[in-house]
């Protein structure tokens, strides 16, 4: 492992805890979302209907989020890939500067898994119960120009994988915050 300056603090929970919320928090952080590396589609599996399932660890590339988060804390600048929802598709890459306040967030339904639970100084999860979840979900899913049936119906598979892959991170938190209401200061 290389030696760094800064904290990682990572920030794991179900799809719509509130885990951005909480990552803004962090007045001067670096902030990186795992979401920023999924796959691009020609590069992840088939499953056996044609579909494709983002839901699973295999979907993001975890290792170069754990290079990118100690890029920045060594003090360097990253660059990381733009990840375009509704295409599923990379579409370029962006810098995030290093921080000044030394303080890396690295947050997302697979912020617990390796490597970047071994690279994390702090393990916060968010336990926010599902009607909460699914209902910032078809939001944030409607305001991305989703349709609200599609949606509510993959909510079946999103919960299916939270149990699965999500929930049992819990079990790695330094930190579990009961996100109902995610009022986390100003």
């Amino acid at each position: 492992m290389r030696k760094r300056s800064a904290q990682i603090i990572a920030v794991c929970g179900g799809s719509g805890s509130g885990k951005s919320t909480l990552a803004q928090k962090f007045v001067g952080a670096a902030i990186i979302e795992t979401d920023s590396f999924y796959k691009s589609l020609e590069k992840l599996d088939l499953n056996p209907d044609g579909s494709y399932d983002f839901d699973h660890p295999s979907a993001v590339d975890l290792e170069a989020c754990a290079e990118a988060c100690l890029k920045l804390a060594e003090g360097e600048d990253a660059t990381i890939p733009v990840y375009d929802m509704r295409t599923s598709r990379r579409k370029g890459t962006q810098i995030i500067p290093a921080p000044k306040s030394g303080i890396i967030v690295v947050e997302g339904i697979f912020a617990f898994y390796s490597p970047l639970d071994q690279i994390s100084s702090l393990k916060i999860f968010i336990d926010t119960p599902v009607d909460h979840r699914m209902a910032r979900r078809i939001r944030r899913d409607v305001e991305r120009g989703r349709d609200t049936i599609e949606t509510i119906k993959h909510s079946i598979h999103v919960e299916e994988a939270y149990t699965r892959y999500i929930e049992p991170m819990k079990q790695l938190a330094d930190l579990v915050l009961m996100g109902e209401e995610m009022h986390v200061g100003r």
